[in-house]
This record gives structure tokens, sequence and C-alpha cells, in this order.
């Protein structure tokens, strides 16, 4: 499996739409699992307030007073936990043994939660950070399907605190997101490696990449690309309306029937479990 990093792949993307466009569009892929994404180690942290704690087992607590408190928390709790929760008064703040993965086994492909609750994402250095609750299995088991092991926690209704480090993605994925630009190894120069062309030693005439970058929009909006019967020759029209649109003349229909076939059988691969 070949993976190329966050800052590799917004790069690579940028030479045909902004970056923050980019970063959205990598990030909504991959919660919706189009775009497979991986890091490279990271952790998993359970946290949980002394009051979360003793509200989950102790009814009426606010209604007792605190030596009537402490006696019922010695009789709910170990020893050493009950000493710590009548220490903090119920301000303090407890921690689970954390989950963690690294860097001496493979990555590990990234569960959608983990995108759809991040709160920071440096594409650059390719850290994401996230924190959440899960409020029921169904959630637990629809957003974290592949490691459901990672939300395991001695608390009832604990934090998690994460942060995955060394995001990347599958890079057979994100080339085809421009399938008309091949990614080289430096991809500052990846615009200059176009698909060969039967004429040579001229300037491009038709601006495809501009082509796809519409399709891979109008891929992330509700009712996303067309499928079923008909879609390739919906593709074909969207692709002929979009050139007549920016320059009020299209490419030969043979040549927007061939990306538009190309994008159908994208679509149409079965996705890898």
């Amino acid at each position: 499996m070949k993976l190329v990093s966050s800052r590799e792949a917004v790069q690579f993307l940028s030479q045909v739409g902004p970056p923050p466009w980019v970063k959205r569009l990598l990030r909504w892929m991959a919660f919706d699992e189009d775009l497979p994404a991986y890091s490279a180690c990271g952790k998993v942290q359970a946290v949980c307030s002394a009051l979360d704690l003793v509200r989950g087992r102790i009814n009426d607590y606010n209604q007792l007073s605190a030596s009537e408190l402490a006696m019922v928390i010695r009789q709910e709790f170990d020893d050493d936990m009950a000493e710590r929760l009548i220490e903090s008064k119920l301000c303090g703040t407890f921690k689970d043994d954390p989950v963690e993965w690294g860097r001496e086994s493979d990555p590990i492909r990234l569960d959608p939660g983990f995108f759809l609750y991040a709160n920071r994402i440096d594409w650059e250095v390719g850290v994401m950070k996230s924190s959440f609750r899960i409020s029921s299995s169904a959630d637990r088991e629809f957003y974290f399907p592949k490691h459901e092991y990672f939300l395991a926690s001695k608390f009832e209704m604990p934090r998690f605190d994460v942060v995955a480090e060394g995001l990347s993605f599958d890079f057979e994925s994100i080339e085809m997101l421009l399938p008309s630009m091949r990614f080289v190894d430096n991809p500052s120069i990846a615009a200059q490696s176009p698909m060969p062309s039967a004429r040579t030693g001229r300037p491009r005439k038709w601006d495809w990449e501009g082509a796809m970058a519409f399709l891979i929009s109008q891929a992330q909006l509700p009712d996303g690309l067309p499928t079923g019967p008909g879609a390739q020759a919906r593709i074909e029209e969207m692709i002929r309306d979009w050139f007549l649109m920016e320059s009020d003349k299209t490419p030969a229909t043979s040549q927007i029937r061939d990306r538009a076939a190309m994008i159908m059988r994208e679509l149409e691969r079965p996705k890898k479990p």
C-alpha cells in the first residue's frame, strides 16, 4: 500500500483549487469514506470529571452534606478512587488508560468519526486533534466501525481526547482526483506532468484540470454525481456545460466521453473492505 502525506496531498490538489477548498474536500471525503485516510501513530485518551463519576453512581448527591457524601462515595468506589474523589471535592479530572498505536506497526485506517469530530487539523505537519463524547452504542458503531475498541473505557460517559499523527491518504485515490495529472515524487512539479497527448509541442487547448475540479466540487454536494442508468450521459453533459460556460467552446464529443467513462469506472469500482 502506497501512502501520500497530508501535506503532499494538499499541495498536489492545490494545483487546481485553493488550499482551503482542498482541505475541506479531503476532510469530508475521508468522513464519507470515499478517500482512505491513515495515521502512523496516535492516542485516544478517555477523560471524566469527578462530578460525572459521582453523578452516574449516586442519586441526590447534591442534597447530601460533605460528610454524608464522603461516606456514600466510600461505599460506591474502591479505596483509591474514593479518596481521590473526596479530596477533589468533585472538581477534579480523571484519566483512563490511553489507547495508543505507534510507528512500529502499519498505519491504521482512520474511522470517519475522527474527521467528524476533528477540531483542528494541521495539514502541513499531518496532525489531527479531536475531542468528543459518544452518547449511544449506535453512534459508536456507526462513526467508529473499524476501531470501536478505541472508545473502550471504565468511565460511563467519558470525553475522548484524540491526537492522530502522520496523517496520510491512499496514493491512488489522491491521484484519481486529478486523472489528467500525474503525481510525481516531487509534488511541486506534479502539474507539469500531464497525461500523454496525441498532439505534442503545442499548448494544451482544453482546461481538463478545471473541469475535473468542477466535478469534484459537484461530488461533494448532497446529491453528488449522477449514478445509475444514464449517469455517464449526464456527466458528459456537465462537462460540456462547464466548458461552454468558461470559454463558449467545447472539446470533441469523443474526448468528453473518454473522461466521463473514466470517471464512471472509478465511481462503479467496488470499495475495498
